[in-house]
């Protein structure tokens, strides 16, 4: 790396609130207990399967994170339906339009979520800002706005399942589908889960939410065929995957056939951030 990207990095660094709140929880850890087992080992073990889901991601591919979950609960008769906050036209264009990346995205979600039995899919029509060399942005909608968009489709969900804490590798985006959906379940019924919860055997741990307790935690080995081909579904972005699992794609799924999910309003007492 030139001096000149150097300092172009640092620069980013340097302007980016998300680079201070990352320091921060780190900071923060070091007055914190580490979080123990979960307290469900299986989707039976929780007793209760709920009817409606709701899940809220922001970009095509994010809900390949919770993709074995999905699969049980369509098998235990539930109704899922994904919110997709963008069609994530902000990535590597691969030779296409911004345009033309989004729909061939949207595209691509639409096979995967048919894949893992997912009834709805619907996107929240907000853009994906195109990144930086060091640094990726959040669609110009705020928490607030976005939490009011989000409020009439939780109504009657039993469980709401979202990005964790830590926007999973600190991506802005994540992180305001995050807050934006803590901001609604408070007002609900609902049960909220968090993907990628703590996980200190997590084979890829720059993926985990190492600040979100895990509540819930599934093995999907009986899942992995079916969750690789609604990966494959997604074919403008199997290098990133294989690019998070250091190989393929393949290697991926087989890294996170145990899915571990926090439940942040049960473990943190509805306490505010």
């Amino acid at each position: 790396m030139s001096l000149m990207q150097l300092l172009v990095k640092a620069c980013h660094r340097l302007t980016d609130p998300v680079f201070y709140r990352k320091q921060f929880r780190r900071l923060s850890r070091v007055f914190k207990k580490e979080t123990g087992i979960a307290e469900y080992q299986s989707l039976d073990s929780l007793g209760v399967v709920p009817s409606n889901v709701v899940v809220v991601v922001a970009h095509p591919d994010d809900e390949v994170f919770c993709s074995g979950l999905l699969i049980q609960l369509v098998e235990h008769g539930a109704h899922v339906k994904v919110l997709c906050l963008t069609k994530g036209e902000g990535g590597p264009t691969g030779g296409f339009s911004r345009e033309e990346l989004g729909e061939k995205r949207a595209a691509e979600m639409q096979e995967s979520c048919e894949l893992l039995g997912v009834q709805e899919l619907e996107f929240l029509g907000h853009i994906d800002p195109v990144g930086g060399q060091f640094r990726v942005y959040a669609p110009d909608v705020s928490t607030a706005d976005l939490s009011a968009q989000l409020s009439p489709h939780f109504t009657d969900a039993d469980w709401i399942i979202s990005h964790g804490s830590s926007g999973e590798y600190w991506h802005p985006a994540h992180l305001l589908v995050y807050s934006a959906v803590k901001r609604t379940v408070r007002a609900s019924k609902s049960i909220w889960l968090t993907f990628l919860a703590y996980n200190s055997e997590h084979p890829i741990p720059r993926l985990v939410n190492r600040d979100d307790p895990a509540y819930l935690t599934i093995d999907t080995s009986d899942e992995s065929e079916l969750r690789s081909r609604a990966l494959e579904s997604h074919a403008s972005q199997l290098g990133l995957f294989g690019k998070f699992a250091g190989g393929t794609y393949e290697d991926f799924i087989g890294q996170t056939a145990i899915e571990t999910y926090g439940a942040p309003l049960l473990s943190r007492d509805r306490e505010s951030d």
